[in-house]
């Protein structure tokens, strides 16, 4: 009997707003919960839902990054999905990161797919120096370019945790909410960015505005 192979969307059920969701990625099967009953919008308890955007991060994550003794930081966290991935791919530190609000909700999603010390939870506001988490090889950010007037704010904590060899992905959907002008001050603040190909993410999301993007921090601080 030939297996049925996992998809992210069920055309008969849209699983977007259940409780509890699993996603297959790669060899692993992660369970997260989620609270839809919260009141959610684009400006406010976002983390609480799993975006489209951080399940296609997390996949990206699984097949076209080697993470496997490296340091990763996941940027607005929510569920921790790319962070859980990102421990099971092998890295040898994780730290997800999000607003006081999502703690507890990244810790619970945390503890149910993966040993409770593998991944560090930190409070962090974009701006900071973030100086208890230092630097890391690879930082991840889904879905959390779409407040333009946080831009500048998330590149200077950007500047803050990579070196010269750190490498940073970001995927975000076009909502003409300024989300392209992210690029353009990531550059006039000594970063090399690329744009990817859309080829490289989900081919469920083929047709659909995403896009993938790759920093690299070249100018370093005096």
């Amino acid at each position: 009997m030939e297996l049925v192979k996992w998809r992210y969307r069920n055309p008969y059920h849209d699983r977007r707003h259940e409780r509890e969701r699993m996603f297959v990625i790669g060899p692993h099967t992660v369970v997260l919960d989620q609270q839809p009953s919260e009141d959610i919008s684009l400006h406010q308890n976002t983390g609480f839902l799993i975006w489209d955007g951080g399940y296609l991060m997390a996949k990206f994550l699984a097949e076209r990054v080697h993470v496997t003794g490296k340091s990763c930081l996941e940027l607005g966290a929510g569920s921790a999905l790319v962070s859980i991935v990102a421990h099971l791919q092998g890295a040898n530190r994780v730290v997800a990161t999000d607003l006081s609000e999502y703690q507890q909700f990244m810790r619970r999603n945390i503890e149910r797919n993966v040993p409770s010390q593998s991944i560090e939870i930190r409070e962090l506001t974009w701006g900071s120096e973030a100086s208890e988490i230092g630097k890391v090889d690879f930082v991840f950010g889904s879905e959390i370019l779409y407040l333009a007037n946080q831009h500048q704010a998330l590149l200077t904590t950007l500047q803050a945790v990579m070196h010269t060899k750190s490498v940073a992905y970001f995927i975000y959907k076009e909502r003409g909410l300024g989300e392209h002008q992210f690029t353009d001050l990531a550059q006039q603040k000594g970063f090399r960015v690329r744009r990817l190909p859309q080829s490289l993410l989900d081919d469920e999301f083929i047709t659909e505005p995403y896009h993938l993007i790759q920093l690299m921090y070249i100018k370093t601080s005096k």
